[in-house]
Formats: structure tokens, C-alpha cells, sequence
């Protein structure tokens, strides 16, 4: 695999689930000079994990960088090579007795479902018995996965920030579950409820599909969110 990654402490965690996940990294929002892969990037911007642990590493943040120029000149054959390596993920998973678990916007939030390649044909469309999963700050994206008018394969969770309450307030109603990062120190507990809303520990596993739904997904804030005072870490 190329484009694709398993090497993800959090990630890894969901083999005990009977999952094996493999993530896309590209560079987050305009960091590849050439194209914006998070078009409703706010103050996560600042804080975002996309340089923590290896990510910091030269190596991988040039690989991420190209991966994102080769993407932007060329999207439909990356996408066919993305439906190479799911191929290969897919013999690894087998292989393992597990079920293959694909989150292409590891650090970025592409429409993926609206992307085909040469066969004009959506990954998850072309892939039906992969699980694939993201995060985004996309409300229309995730209120269509509310009415259920997303891949019947493709799994939502919304996140929060500072701007955009209003909507993990509507959504949440809508059954969309709302990730949360919370000034909680590693290894702490986090808070039962966040606003009348079950909270559950997002940290166990990356297996969001596996939740239930209409749930506050906490994190504990790590890198650069330790430190963040522009409100998209809860202060509790």
C-alpha cells in the first residue's frame, strides 16, 4: 500500500473489535500550496494533529505533501490507485479474519463520495462490504449522512469547534454522533455527559461506526490543543 497506512496507535486499537483500519494522510487544509482539503477548517486549524507524533517527521510531512499535489493535478487516477491499495488492504484483512475499515480524510475533509475515478464510480460504491469512516466539519455532509442519503458503507461523525455549535446542536438531534476534545489530561476520566448528552471515551478505538448514535465522542486534547484557548477544546 501507497497511499493507504495501518501505522496508527489509535487505529490498531480496533483489531480487538475484529477491525483492521488503514488511513489516508494528505497534507490538511492549504499546507501543499496547491489545493484546500478542508474547506470548513476553523480554529482547529491551528491545533490540528497533523504534525504530531511521526507526523512531525520531514519524511512524512513531504509524503503527505505530495500525496496531496498528486491528488490535486490528477484526482481520478489517485483514486484509481487508492482502489489498488483497498485492494491490498482487503487481502491483509482477510488474511487476519478481519474486517477492513478504510478512513480516507485522516487530515483532511475531501467529498469522497462524490469523487469517481475513471470508472466514474465512488470508492464506496466500487468497495460494498468495506466499512469506510471519517470525521468532518462538513454540516451539509453531515446532515445528508443524517437522512441517510450518504453510501449506505460510508459512516459520519461531526466535529466540533468553537464556530460551529450551532450546528453539533442540530445534528446531534439528527442521531449524529459529535466529536468533542476536552481538556482532559491522558490516562483521566472524562466527563459522563457534556450538555445533557452521553459521552462516550473516542479514545478506546477510532471504530466510530461501532458507536452508538447521537453520542458525544470525547477525546482528551493532545499536541498542540494541550494548549489551545481558541475554544475548540471544552475547558471543563
Amino acid at each position: 500500500m501507497k497511499l493507504l497506512t495501518d501505522a496508527n496507535a489509535k487505529t490498531v486499537k480496533g483489531e480487538k473489535f475484529g477491525i483492521y483500519t488503514v488511513i489516508l494522510y494528505l497534507a490538511p487544509s492549504r499546507e501543499s500550496g496547491v489545493i484546500n482539503t478542508c474547506k470548513f477548517a476553523d480554529s482547529c486549524a491551528s491545533v490540528c494533529l497533523y504534525k504530531s507524533g511521526r507526523g512531525n517527521m520531514p519524511s512524512v510531512i513531504k509524503s503527505r505533501v505530495r500525496k496531496t499535489i498528486e491528488f490535486a493535478h490528477n484526482p481520478k487516477l489517485f483514486i484509481e490507485n487508492l482502489a489498488s491499495d483497498i485492494e491490498e488492504a482487503q487481502v491483509v484483512a482477510n488474511n487476519r479474519g478481519l474486517k477492513l475499515a478504510i478512513r480516507l480524510n485522516g487530515t483532511s475533509d475531501l467529498p469522497w463520495e462524490s469523487l469517481g475515478g475513471f470508472l466514474k464510480v465512488n470508492l464506496m460504491e466500487r468497495f460494498p462490504s468495506v466499512i469506510f469512516y471519517d470525521y468532518t466539519k462538513n454540516p451539509f455532509k453531515a446532515e445528508l449522512f443524517a437522512q441517510g442519503k450518504m453510501p449506505k458503507n460510508y459512516h459520519l461523525t461531526f466535529s466540533r469547534s468553537a464556530t460551529n455549535l450551532d450546528n453539533c446542536d442540530e445534528l446531534i438531534k439528527l442521531g449524529v454522533s459529535i466529536a468533542t476534545v476536552f481538556n482532559v489530561k491522558k490516562g483521566a476520566s472524562l466527563p459522563s455527559y457534556y450538555k445533557g448528552y452521553k459521552v462516550i471515551d473516542g479514545d478506546i478505538s477510532d471504530a466510530r461506526f461501532l458507536d452508538e448514535k447521537g453520542v458525544i465522542i470525547g477525546l482528551r486534547a493532545k499536541g498542540k490543543a494541550i494548549h489551545d484557548k481558541s475554544g475548540f477544546v471544552v475547558n471543563l
